[in-house]
């Protein structure tokens, strides 16, 4: 299925930061949810989003279920990221990711709506 591929990709997009490649696999009018942030929404929005990212040192993204029927799909994955803050200090994460797709009339599929959050507890 041709949605495999992007989550084949993934990993290799995020850890070289290849954001105007991600960007691109989302429609014009998709919707980034992060965790504890507004909404994201459009896809000139995310690449600006996207481009805010510390560097990361290591992501993972493991595809867990992927269903489809007619024009509309859906993606859960599980994913472990580790963001450099400083030369010497890095901060790690695991969770969660729920990505919708839509077909498009050219029969492509485009990102229309992404949600993640992590598995930590929250910060006290």
């Amino acid at each position: 299925m041709a949605l495999r591929a992007f989550a084949e990709k993934d990993s290799a997009i995020i850890i070289s930061k290849k954001w105007d490649e991600l960007t691109a696999e989302y429609s014009t009018d998709a919707v980034r949810m992060p965790p504890n942030m507004p909404v994201v929404e459009g896809r000139d929005a995310i690449r600006k989003f996207l481009h805010t990212y510390p560097p990361v040192k290591n992501f993972n993204f493991q595809l867990v279920d992927l269903q489809g029927e007619g024009n509309l799909a859906y993606m859960r994955g599980a994913f472990n990221i580790t963001f450099m803050i400083s030369d010497s200090n890095s901060v790690s994460d695991t969770g969660k990711i729920l990505i919708v797709f839509k077909k498009q009339t050219d029969g492509s599929w485009m990102r229309v709506v992404d949600s993640w959050n992590s598995d930590l507890s929250p910060a006290k």
